[in-house]
């Protein structure tokens, strides 16, 4: 029996004994916990030990005098609790920290994950034009499945992954839109609608996944001007704020309006995400590579105390001893406290530490037909191991990975 279809059943069960409505996901959640550390299925003896709890809360609630209220469904959406990646990159797909890998199929079916992160999700894209001298990204997202472990086409037009892998904030073509889903991944079913009074085109989850942060904007976030015989013509983007939303309540803040002066920053779409902490939001800009911050009312604010500037999408090492090193072949890493370097690997670009000793690097692991023929690989801080987690897409459609701490 699959995971949605003990679901069914157990919600079944619960209506005729008139218990509350959500006693079937409270009971997942519990096998869910175990269930997340093997990724792909319910151990056996965790479906039974939850077939056992619903048969007891019938048996009781049978006996009741009267019936139990039934709270609506979406008024609050019960959330995972905060996620703890964890420390080490592992073997064995039981193992919480393990590698998994699709080195056969671009874009990939299965499940790509080391260490700390996995690929949540990922996107390809093509041009359409949209009006005189102008054309628009079209995206389409591929959203893991992490009862499967496979990535299924969605019909989304913009999405984020909540850490721990449970939740998707969704967003429908046609950006920007005036609602916001919150999509569980393991039902594959949405919760609960959030209506905006201005339309969103980006989302971004909180580290502690009990937030989002909506960026605003007039017309489509990825619209821009066609290129012409000079070079790239610029628009200016149409963001106009953003508001902060609270998941469990599916209810947003107020509407922040933000000005677009603060950054030098010419890209149309120009969305805000989280600092680490959670209690500031951000928005890149573009050179030299660093954050903009400012607080949950749009006002600037000093960066962080603990704070660095880095050259990589890595950044610094979960222990924060050690740095990555900027895009170019080959990378390097450094050690903060004396600007050593301590290793230098044969890759493209570091994406993100799996573990204090591992990185997920843009490059190739073997033998590659050119400089542009590379995947997802995870590499060792000294260079010497190189493991290919991803096929090497040169000769098929590219694919962009969004990462999510698992």
């Amino acid at each position: 029996m699959t995971t949605r279809e003990l679901r069914k059943t157990l919600e079944e069960w619960a209506r005729e004994a008139r218990v509350p409505a959500d006693l079937a996901d409270r009971a997942l959640r519990a096998g869910g916990r175990r269930r997340r550390s093997a990724f792909l299925a319910l151990p056996a003896a965790a479906t039974c030990a939850v077939v056992l709890a619903v048969a007891l809360a019938v048996t009781r609630a049978g006996s009741a005098p009267s019936p139990v209220a039934v709270q609506p469904r979406d008024e609050v959406i019960r959330l995972a609790p905060a996620h703890e990646p964890p420390d080490k990159v592992t073997a064995g797909r039981s193992s919480v920290g393990s590698v998994l890998a699709d080195t056969r199929d671009s874009p990939p079916r299965k499940m790509i994950a080391a260490g700390r992160w996995a690929v949540s999700a990922y996107w390809t894209s093509e041009w359409r034009k949209s009006g005189p001298d102008l054309r628009v990204r079209g995206r389409t997202w591929y959203l893991l499945d992490p009862v499967t472990a496979t990535y299924d086409e969605t019909e989304w037009g913009f999405l984020d992954v909540s850490p721990g892998l449970r939740y998707a904030a969704v967003l429908e073509k046609g950006l920007p839109v005036r609602r916001i889903g919150v999509f569980d991944m393991e039902t594959r079913e949405v919760r609960a609608w959030i209506p905006m009074d201005r339309p969103v085109g980006g989302v971004a989850w909180s580290p502690d996944g009990k937030s989002l942060v909506a960026t605003a904007y007039t017309r489509h976030p990825d619209e821009e001007a066609v290129p012409d015989g000079a070079g790239q013509r610029v628009i200016e983007s149409s963001r106009t704020g953003f508001y902060v939303i609270d998941v469990a309540t599916a209810t947003a803040g107020e509407f922040h309006p933000m000005a677009l002066d603060f950054v030098d920053n010419s890209n149309p779409r120009r969305d805000f995400g989280w600092s680490d902490d959670g209690m500031l939001i951000y928005e890149w800009d573009l050179s030299p590579r660093h954050k903009v911050f400012y607080d949950l009312n749009g006002t600037p604010h000093a960066a962080p105390s603990d704070y660095v500037v880095t050259e990589s999408k890595a950044g610094v090492s979960p222990d924060g001893t050690l740095l990555a090193g900027r895009d170019g072949l080959p990378t390097k890493v450094t050690e903060r406290a004396t600007g050593k370097v301590v290793g230098r690997q044969r890759v493209l670009q570091l994406l993100a530490w799996a573990d204090d000793d591992h990185l997920i690097a843009l490059g190739c692991a073997g033998k590659c037909g050119n400089e542009f023929a590379n995947g997802l690989v995870l590499v060792t801080v000294d260079g010497k191991e190189t493991v290919s987690l991803s096929a090497n897409p040169a000769r098929t459609r590219s694919w962009e990975p969004l990462f999510t701490l698992r």
